[in-house]
């Protein structure tokens, strides 16, 4: 193949002059997805080890020398196993912590050959200063791809050689309770510098210290946190790991997710991170963001008979006050918040009715709240098709044994506009 020869008589001129020698972009990228397929699995090792070895030499952007890479090992039979034959050898940890972000991503490519198995992912487990590398760049990078990347690969490296399957046909051989016994697992929540790590990376008590995170970087670090724990919610993370580590940030004995759901955002001085919070809390009550077998309401507040139910229901309460009683709170919260916390709401209502059927006072003040709102909707409103969506979600989740009239109070959906005819409105009564 005359491109295949071209390429390599290239990047051998490279290599003999890493600094004064460009790269060809427009060579590499000639060598697509499609002419990889094509080519023997021989050429494709030669390839990439001669990229490998011109790679720590280059004096200039290394990426169209990683996108060729990440195009060669992206076909399901290059394994991991080939990856740990590439000479020279893959320093992953040294790839993790460079500072372009075209060699954390095809680093990634290579390390993310391992959660297809076990066996790779215990390989990767067994290198603590490539886990710890691994967790430091994705809580730490500014990179956004690099960061989505890495929350990719840890994820896929902690459920490793066990899928999840659809609901539909997930048993309790595929629950998390298994992974848990998984090297990777140990690795990460067993290894007090790695667990450390964590809690470190995304506690604002140390911001802005000599080799911290400043308070804006550690808020995005705490939505990654949050966004990786939704999917990997299990009784392991919800209960005390390490009590050396989580002591020194406020956890009792609630474990890791006690620290991100309690005391690690601050909610009162940053309402960006308050919504992110809340569409945490909201994510958490639905069963097909949990990897917990079963998900009750009980089980959403962490752990029954730990010390934090008090501050669980608390924060309950508080997030449904953003809904309920919106003039509480300053108008700030109230413009972001508002929509957050319906949205908590109609989720709790959807998949925890009975538990919310059994609170009287928070249905009385829900009905009373739609009512409220609903009134105060012109005709004119109606038919310019300016619904309160909010409100409407609210409406259409909860169970209909609440919006049954009572001696003090009708239904909303009577306040529902049928003429003129409005789209949310005939939504929420089909809902």
């Amino acid at each position: 193949m005359n491109l295949l020869g071209d390429i390599r008589s290239h990047l051998a001129e490279v290599a003999s002059d890493p600094a004064g020698k460009a790269l060809d972009p427009r060579l590499l990228e000639k060598f697509d997805g499609q002419v990889t397929e094509s080519i023997s699995e021989t050429d494709r090792d030669t390839l990439i080890h001669q990229l490998a070895e011109l790679l720590p030499t280059l004096q200039q952007d290394p990426s169209p020398a990683t996108t060729l890479i990440e195009i060669l090992v992206r076909p399901a039979s290059y394994t991991f196993a080939r990856v740990l034959d590439i000479d020279p050898p893959v320093d992953f940890a040294a790839g993790l912590k460079a500072l372009f972000p075209s060699i954390n991503l095809v680093t990634l490519s290579l390390l993310e050959k391992a959660k297809f198995k076990s066996s790779d992912a215990g390989i990767v487990a067994g290198k603590p200063e490539i886990v710890a590398a691994l967790i430091e760049l994705w809580l730490s990078t500014p990179d956004t791809a690099v960061a989505s990347k890495a929350h990719s690969v840890l994820l896929g490296l902690l459920t490793a050689g066990e899928r999840r399957k659809e609901a539909a046909t997930t048993t309790s051989q595929d629950r998390p309770e298994h992974y848990e016994q998984s090297l990777m697992w140990r690795r990460v929540f067993r290894d007090k510098d790695i667990y450390d790590s964590i809690f470190r990376i995304c506690s604002l008590t140390n911001a802005g210290q000599d080799g911290q995170l400043g308070k804006r970087d550690k808020t995005v670090a705490q939505a990654r946190l949050l966004d990786l724990l939704v999917k990997i919610d299990c009784e392991s993370i919800r209960r005390p790991l390490i009590a050396e580590v989580e002591s020194r940030y406020g956890v009792k004995d609630g474990g890791l997710m006690e620290f991100a759901a309690l005391k690690m955002v601050d909610y009162k001085d940053d309402v960006l991170m308050h919504m992110t919070l809340i569409d945490f809390f909201a994510d958490l009550l639905k069963p097909e963001h949990s990897m917990v077998e079963t998900r009750d309401f009980a089980s959403y507040q962490l752990a029954s008979k730990s010390h934090e139910d008090a501050d669980l229901r608390g924060s309950h309460t508080r997030t449904l006050s953003y809904y309920l009683d919106a003039t509480k709170h300053s108008s700030l919260d109230s413009t972001y918040l508002y929509g957050r916390s319906a949205n908590y709401l109609a989720t709790y209502c959807s998949y925890h009715p009975a538990h919310f059927l059994s609170f009287q006072p928070v249905v009385d003040s829900t009905v009373a709240r739609l009512s409220e709102v609903l009134r105060k909707i012109t005709p004119g409103q109606w038919a310019q098709g300016l619904t309160p969506k909010h409100d409407l979600h609210v409406l259409a989740s909860l169970p209909r044994q609440a919006l049954l009239p009572t001696p003090t109070s009708a239904s909303p959906l009577f306040l529902l506009s049928a003429r003129p005819p409005n789209e949310g409105a005939l939504q929420t009564l089909a809902a």
